[in-house]
């Protein structure tokens, strides 16, 4: 059975759980443009990496940075050296399991010491690094002003710390994969004509007490968050494409449009993402996450193509509803006297439409020869939160079924939302 590559350390905000998301932003041509070149400024846990070098091997060549040097070490030890690493991680697994709890802190915290002496060399340096990041509280790495890494000894029963089959598949990957330490605007000089770029920064905390970004001695601030956005307009200019990832402040805050200015000419999709770095259980759970991108696909998703008959029963002669067509969406008027329905948008409704997304909601909405909404204030809500510049509409001659209020009323088969 072949091993599959995949993360060798936990990492805050690792983007498992986002991978059919950015699956479904790539552009549509991706796996079968040859020899693209995947770019990775901020590459954390590599699991979007390990994941993208696997299903998709026209990728002939992948560059991974970050600022977090014990980090690209790992990365460099295992490409280079994984035999000696497994073989020094063995030790330290079969020296730390039999100990007790209080023995095992013990060691912790003197393993902890010797890794921020950071004169160690690249096997050992890595080695420890993966230790304490499998042993340490809630597998958080955070580092302090000085850089050295502080988390407090984590209580697991029998932690898996030197994980021989992940590491060989991971070194066998990575192969074509070239390693960078440093900030990230210093990638774009290894762009080709077939670049593509996924950008996962330190997100933007939510709140002043949820910050945690601290992967490195460098704060990654506002001000930075603004420079790695003008970097991606430049990107967008040179040709290249690209994904970013980052927090949905407006799931804290609906006024908060930090990033939806920053990135106002780029596509926003919000997509649902499970984190669980909270240090009170009840806070963690499900919460939108951004997908920023300048593939223009996002721009429009095209609803079910619908027979009128099958949305409505009429006993009419004329046609009252033209065919299904792409309107701009903010052409869209609203005037909540011509609703079908006059209740309220439930934020709850608007969230499993974005997160179910497919035929069984994404149909068209209703509007008159106006282009004043009549029916669909969810769908085009939705439509709005995930940034979509256009949606489908049937349009309903209501002048028409005017002149024609004696005849038998319209039925509906069933509620849309």
């Amino acid at each position: 059975m072949t091993i599959k590559a995949k993360p060798f350390i936990k990492w805050v905000g690792g983007k498992t759980q986002l991978i059919e998301s950015i699956k479904k932003a790539l552009p549509e041509n991706f796996a079968k443009t040859d020899n693209i070149t995947y770019i990775e400024p901020f590459v954390g846990g590599g699991a979007v990496l390990f994941w993208i070098l696997q299903q998709y091997p026209n990728i002939t060549q992948a560059i991974i940075n970050d600022i977090n040097p014990d980090l690209t070490t790992a990365y460099k030890t295992i490409k280079e050296t994984p035999a000696e690493l497994v073989k020094y991680l063995q030790i330290i697994q079969d020296e730390y399991l039999p100990l007790n709890e209080e023995k095992r802190k013990e060691y912790y915290l003197n393993k902890r010491e010797r890794f921020n002496t950071k004169t160690l060399e690249s096997v050992e340096n890595t080695a420890l690094f993966i230790y304490l990041n499998r042993t340490c509280f809630n597998g958080l790495y955070r580092v302090n002003s000085k850089g050295h890494f502080n988390v407090p000894f984590g209580r697991y029963s029998n932690p898996r710390i030197c994980d021989k089959q992940t590491i060989f598949a991971d070194s066998e990957l990575m192969q074509k994969v070239e390693i960078l330490t440093g900030d990230f605007a210093e990638t774009l000089k290894y762009a080709t004509n077939k670049s593509f770029f996924y950008f996962d920064p330190p997100y933007k905390p939510l709140s002043e007490t949820s910050s945690f970004n601290s992967y490195a001695k460098e704060d990654f601030n506002d001000n930075e968050q603004i420079r790695l956005g003008n970097f991606c307009k430049k990107i967008d200019m040179l040709g290249h494409n690209f994904i970013l990832s980052n927090s949905d402040l407006k799931g804290k805050n609906p006024n908060d449009d930090f990033f939806d200015d920053l990135y106002e000419q780029f596509y926003i999709k919000r997509v649902f993402a499970t984190r669980m770095v909270n240090a009170n259980a009840e806070k963690r759970g499900k919460l939108t996450e951004l997908l920023i991108t300048n593939i223009d696909k996002l721009s429009y998703i095209p609803a079910l193509k619908l027979n009128k008959e099958d949305l409505f029963v009429r006993n009419f002669d004329k046609p009252y509803w033209t065919p299904q067509d792409k309107v701009m969406i903010k052409n869209i008027k609203i005037d909540k006297s011509l609703f079908c329905f006059q209740n309220e948008i439930i934020d709850s409704v608007v969230d499993s439409i974005i997160t179910n997304f497919n035929l069984i909601f994404w149909i068209p909405i209703t509007v008159n020869k106006n282009y004043y909404l009549l029916d669909g204030q969810h769908r085009l809500e939705a439509a709005k939160r995930m940034n979509l510049q256009y949606i489908d509409v049937i349009v309903q001659d209501t002048e028409l079924l005017e002149a024609n209020k004696t005849k038998k009323p319209i039925k509906t088969k069933r509620v849309i939302l």
